[in-house]
């Protein structure tokens, strides 16, 4: 297998004939900022090739992690996947393909998803890229933002009654995690994104997936790193245990404050969440970048499993465009310095 890094002649020679285009920039520039091998080595679990008894190995595993990346960052579906990758020369380029090597085929891109989501991989490629972006001083750390969003699956709800069928019967065309919720009024069946925020510099510093059921406060204690000097969340966070757990670790608690029944707030208080608001507003932005650039509004794979992987690359696209943004924005500040 040649090296992902080395063009071929053929590549070579449309490097010097072709300009780059807008897009090739900015993947090149969100390719510098993650140092890739120590994903590859995470993810090397999965390639079961055994010298021995022989077999087809498995797909270069950096061209199918950066594939799984752009598939995520262009909400593509697999199918779309490959056929951009055959198609666009800038996609090629990102993943490490040279024209004189095969594209792989949409069965392998979904085979190496469903390997990453069995050994719970996506959730560690999701962290080891979080610390490397903490390795480039990009986390604050001024104080961490914890809120959630429904996040509705393409299926229907279940009675009770088919979902015992589906006990017995399984069916691999029907999402059996998903689960139902009300909010406002309306009901939800799907489930729920829940993202820890740095309040500086929006990024995701950790994420949770969760059935639509689960309360928001039950993720707060795996959305909180500790290192924090603040926490900042809705009236759904609210929660005695992590008021005093913001006293002990001597940061601000930023959590709204609640009515309870029959002890509506105060004048003081109203005041207070409308001041938090304003603070708490900064975590809608990675969710609208989600939902309207990584097109994640329905979730259609048939598992929590395969939804998780979505979201968690979701959060990694986020996390490296924003990144790419505070990168360029620290060094038009040094150069004007200069």
């Amino acid at each position: 297998m040649a090296d992902g890094d080395q063009l071929s002649f053929g590549d070579g020679l449309l490097s010097n004939r072709r300009k780059i285009s807008k897009l090739s920039k900015h993947l090149h520039k969100l390719d510098e900022i993650i140092d890739w091998q120590p994903l590859v080595r995470e993810i090397s679990i999965i390639d079961k090739t055994d010298k021995k008894t022989g077999g087809r190995p498995r797909k270069n595993p950096l061209w199918m992690i950066k594939a799984t990346f752009l598939q995520s960052l262009f909400s593509l579906s697999d199918p779309q996947l490959e056929d951009q990758l055959i198609d666009r020369l800038s996609f090629q380029r990102f993943v490490g393909i040279n024209l004189d090597q095969e594209i792989p085929d949409f069965t392998t891109f979904w085979r190496f998803k469903e390997a990453l989501s069995v050994h719970n991989l996506d959730h560690r490629i999701f962290e080891l890229i979080t610390q490397q972006l903490e390795s480039k001083g990009l986390m604050v750390k001024k104080g961490t933002i914890v809120d959630a969003s429904i996040l509705p699956s393409s299926g229907r709800p279940l009675s009770d009654k088919k979902r015992g069928e589906l006990a017995e019967q399984p069916s691999p065309q029907i999402d059996t995690d998903a689960d139902s919720t009300k909010k406002g009024g309306t009901y939800y069946f799907g489930y729920k994104g829940h993202i820890g925020v740095d309040i500086e510099s929006k990024l995701i510093r950790k994420a949770t997936f969760t059935p639509a059921s689960v309360h928001d406060s039950t993720q707060t204690k795996k959305l909180i790193s500790y290192d924090e000097k603040a926490l900042f969340g809705d009236k759904a966070y609210v929660d005695g245990h992590h008021k005093y757990s913001a006293r002990h670790y001597g940061w601000y608690y930023g959590v709204l404050d609640k009515a309870k029944r029959n002890q509506p707030l105060s004048g003081s208080q109203k005041k207070r969440n409308r001041k938090l608001n304003s603070v708490r507003a900064a975590v809608e932005h990675p969710f609208a970048w989600m939902k309207t650039k990584a097109n994640l509004v329905a979730m259609r794979a048939k598992n929590q499993a395969r939804n998780r992987l979505r979201f968690l690359f979701a959060c990694i696209g986020w996390n490296l465009s924003r990144a790419g943004f505070l990168l360029e924005k620290t060094r038009s500040v040094g150069s004007v310095a200069l």
